[in-house]
């Protein structure tokens, strides 16, 4: 009788924890938030916006013309690695040291894909995934 009491409250939250869909967050992301969902290039008066749901990109100039917008993930045809749509989740300036010193947009997503944009193009360059 005491196996019984022990194997239906497993079987129960069993069922219950496969039936959950969760977001995977790698070591390299679980720390990692958006601080900013705008960053702003002092330089050239560009702003980077990323919009609420964290898939897309637009660069705005001054004037308020939009430069470029991108979704990096679906643009690139990047495919499906742990979860279904992943979100971006570190979203900052940083440098390209293998191009120049280049400056750039480093991005990472829940799923520890990850890579920079190009600030003056839009076009993401994917360097990998955890």
């Amino acid at each position: 009788m005491k196996k019984l009491f022990i194997l239906i409250p497993a079987i129960i939250l069993s069922t219950l924890c496969s039936g959950q869909s969760t977001q995977y967050v790698g070591h390299a992301t679980l720390k990692n938030t958006v601080k900013s969902e705008i960053l702003i290039d002092t330089l050239t008066g560009v702003n980077f916006i990323l919009d609420t749901t964290h898939i897309y990109i637009t660069a705005i100039n001054a004037t308020g013309d939009t430069i470029w917008r991108t979704d990096p993930w679906k643009d690139n045809k990047l495919s499906e690695y742990r979860v279904k749509r992943p979100v971006i989740v570190y979203f900052n300036f940083g440098i390209d040291k293998r191009n120049n010193n280049k400056d750039v947009i480093w991005i990472t997503y829940n799923n520890t894909q990850f890579g920079f944009i190009d600030k003056n193009s839009g076009v993401f360059d994917f360097k990998g995934q955890d």
